[in-house]
């Protein structure tokens, strides 16, 4: 039974979310497990938005919206893609370990900016690693939510279950 398609940018976040589980996976099984990071990610992130007719930018300097810290380098955000009324952004974060909490304030901080200076835009963090490391993490500080049309998906094979959850920037 197809199922009927989610408006966007969810439609594109939840094709996302199936081909970071499954890219991984496939990657794991080719024993390329050694040279994991999250740049592995981007080019499935990428081929996913591109395919949804997405205008996308890879690595985008935060320098015309966001201050850089002293003595230190502008921020970037990950991925910027727009389309016929749909703008987001979206950052991406693989912990390596299980852990309670992650921290993404300077994920945050670069989301909150891009939505200030782009009210009318949305902003998302992706995510991604091993089941047992993702699955009952929370995040700080605690400005994202989970939607509905978000559920995490996890690849649950014997040796490798890779997954990806996306939470939405939550606009104060």
């Amino acid at each position: 039974m197809k199922q009927p398609e989610l408006p966007e940018p969810y439609e594109s976040l939840y094709r996302i979310q199936r081909a970071l589980a499954g890219h991984i996976s496939y990657l794991a099984a080719c024993d390329t497990n050694v040279t994991f990071t999250e740049y592995l990610l981007y080019e499935p992130i990428l081929r996913v938005l591109m395919t949804r007719k997405y205008d996308v930018q890879c690595e985008v300097s935060c320098a015309d919206f966001l201050e850089k810290a002293e003595g230190g380098d502008h921020k970037w955000i990950d991925f910027v893609a727009k389309k016929s009324g749909v703008h987001f952004a979206l950052e991406v974060k693989w912990p390596r370990k299980a852990m309670r909490t992650l921290d993404v304030r300077t994920d945050h901080e670069k989301l909150a900016a891009f939505h200030q200076k782009y009210p009318a835009s949305e902003s998302f963090l992706c995510v991604f690693g091993r089941h047992d490391h993702i699955e009952k993490i929370n995040l700080s500080p605690n400005c994202f939510i989970k939607r509905r049309e978000l559920t995490p998906i996890y690849a649950y094979f014997r040796r490798t279950q890779f997954g990806c959850k996306i939470y939405q920037f939550e606009v104060a």
